[in-house]
């Protein structure tokens, strides 16, 4: 369990990410849904998770940072380089996400992110769900770079999947495209 001593010396940026697509992968069937209805689903959850786990601990929230639709295969994100911006300015000093995933998905940038840019801005991480947090000893350096190593890895392996399941269908004479949003 995460504890914060005094935790009236921070002011958190909650990061909050989804991709754009949610992607099924099922019998060699790849099915990707648009979540474009409002925002999405699970970014409330994890904007819910996030909110509740400060105000159960007195943590003074700054701001959400939201990239709804990005992927996390990128790390060039609107509101991600917001939230570094945030920092560069020292308008907050601790980055709060639902889970490692969250934050990103390659692991050599969430290496650089964990082990040198929050350090040398005094900025402290945590991943909840993950039970990583930069601010406490016992959180440790080797389970967060497996995790962020199983999260490229899980990118990867998708995207794998996607692209044999493209093959597949494309192979059966099966229709690859959406219906257009206009009638003739």
């Amino acid at each position: 369990m995460i504890t914060i001593a005094n935790p009236e010396k921070y002011r958190a940026g909650l990061y909050e990410r989804l991709s754009n697509e949610n992607i099924e992968v099922a019998s060699g069937e790849v099915i990707v849904s648009k979540e474009d209805e409002l925002e999405s689903g699970s970014i409330s959850t994890q904007k819910i998770f996030n909110e509740n786990f400060c105000k159960e601990r007195n943590i003074f929230i700054y701001d959400h940072y939201t990239d709804d639709g990005v992927s996390g295969a990128t790390f060039d994100r609107p509101d991600f380089n917001r939230m570094i911006q945030d920092i560069e300015n020292k308008k907050i000093n601790m980055v709060i996400v639902k889970d490692l995933s969250r934050f990103g998905r390659l692991s050599s940038q969430i290496s650089y992110y964990l082990e040198e840019y929050f350090i040398e801005k005094g900025v402290r991480f945590i991943a909840v769900n993950d039970d990583i947090d930069t601010g406490n000893a016992e959180s440790s350096e080797e389970i967060t770079q497996f995790k962020a190593f199983f999260n490229e890895w899980f990118l990867r392996d998708t995207s794998k999947k996607i692209r044999n399941g493209k093959k597949t269908r494309a192979k059966e004479g099966k229709v690859m495209t959406t219906y257009p949003t206009y009638r003739i």
